[in-house]
């Protein structure tokens, strides 16, 4: 005759080594802003230090594609709409500078590990 509680230890070992990969997961998403306007590129710093700043965001890559910044952020941290907000609050004043939210896709492959 089996034991229940030999049953529900294996079953609760089981549960645990199941939900541990799906934990362990983190799920980051790419976001990218795209910035237009004669005064951009000097800019680049204060919105890409700015950027950085915000919790959840893991990676600002301003060099990879021309007049763009690719923002990697953990999903549910930070909500996308916030980062043209945040990138336009660290324009300095009377600067021209367009930060909008790409609505096609830019992919590239995942992000180097960090050192």
């Amino acid at each position: 005759m089996r034991n229940p509680g030999t049953i529900r230890f294996f079953l609760f070992l089981m549960s645990g080594y199941l939900a541990v990969p799906a934990a362990a997961e983190t799920v980051q998403e790419r976001v990218a802003l795209f910035l237009s306007g004669p005064d951009c590129a000097a800019q680049y710093p204060a919105i890409d230090a700015a950027l950085t700043g915000i919790s959840g965001v893991t990676r600002v890559d301003s060099t990879s594609v021309p007049d763009h910044m690719l923002v990697d952020l953990l999903r549910g941290s930070v909500a996308p709409e916030e980062l043209p907000a945040t990138a336009r609050r660290a324009l300095s004043e009377g600067l021209y500078c367009e930060v909008d939210i790409m609505k096609s896709c830019i992919s590239a492959g995942p992000p180097p590990p960090r050192q």
